[in-house]
């Protein structure tokens, strides 16, 4: 219980001396990959033998617990954080019928994933949005390289850190890259043997194109992604298809994400397949 740890907490409630904490378990913390192995440590505290921790320190609840800026008694958020630990099913009982409809699904998420759930979700979003705010400050990137080599050919490409925030210099950065991914994209498919080429839209329906709809595309996006998957697939029944996740040279699949707005709202996607049916058995024996 929070409670339980004030006095312990209050200790460490100068948020200087936490960072300085940090910075002993990793002296790369104020970097673009620091600040996300420490959002990813946040995330697998739950798992702790699971999980090899960039910074050990966030072991101990008290240090955790001050990245949110609680302990020290004098915070609004610490206040509705013990109200939800004295009585989970009825912190809001006093709220508006949104609200309350709201902690009916958190309640039932709770069954799900435990009785912290709601928690530990609180918890962390309020360490998150600290942590950015301290990334905006510093002015950290929040955007890394990622380095891929399909069919032989290697490539570099700036991508997004999911839980840090996009600087304004950061979207120049990921929409002057995106002319290249596209042409690196349409590259591979063309090597023979050439993948077929899919347009997918949101139902997951699939229309068969050629490279010159990728390259009509480019002119309206913000940000490409390239991923790839590759499986071997195992029949566990009638028309059931178990796929454990392997790496090859030259994927199952080669699928390019186009966005076209900074909101994460409009997408376009496509889809490139191998040619050799038989990485897709389903589809084999249908035929």
């Amino acid at each position: 219980m929070l409670i339980k740890y004030r006095h312990k907490v209050k200790a460490m409630s100068n948020p200087a001396a936490v960072l300085q904490l940090l910075l002993q378990d990793n002296p790369n913390l104020f970097t673009t990959e620091g600040l996300s192995a420490l959002l990813e440590d946040c995330i697998c505290l739950k798992y702790p033998k699971r999980h090899k921790f960039t910074y050990p320190s966030l072991l101990n609840q008290q240090v955790y617990l001050s990245l949110a800026n609680l302990g020290d008694g004098s915070n609004e958020d610490e206040e509705i954080l013990r109200r939800i630990l004295s009585d989970p099913k009825g912190w809001c009982m006093d709220a508006p019928a949104e609200v309350k409809e709201g902690g009916k699904f958190y309640d039932n998420m709770g069954k799900v994933f435990g009785p912290r759930f709601g928690t530990d979700l609180f918890l962390y979003h309020t360490v998150r949005d600290n942590i950015q705010k301290l990334q905006k400050r510093l002015g950290i990137s929040g955007v890394r390289t990622r380095n891929i080599s399909v069919r032989d050919r290697l490539f570099s490409f700036p991508t997004v850190e999911d839980q840090l925030i996009t600087l304004d210099e950061d979207r120049v950065t990921l929409q002057q890259a995106v002319p290249e991914i596209i042409k690196y994209f349409v590259s591979l498919v063309q090597m023979q043997p050439a993948y077929k080429l899919f347009l997918v839209d949101r139902e997951e329906q699939k229309t068969s194109v050629s490279v010159t709809a990728v390259e009509n595309a480019a002119s309206n996006v913000v940000i490409a992604e390239i991923y790839t998957e590759s499986y071997n697939w195992e029949l566990t029944g009638a028309n059931c298809w178990r796929g454990k996740s392997v790496e090859r040279l030259d994927p199952d699949e080669i699928r390019l994400t186009l966005h076209l707005d900074w909101d994460e709202n409009k997408f376009i996607f496509f889809e490139a397949q191998h040619p050799n049916l038989s990485r897709f058995p389903w589809l084999d024996t249908a035929e």
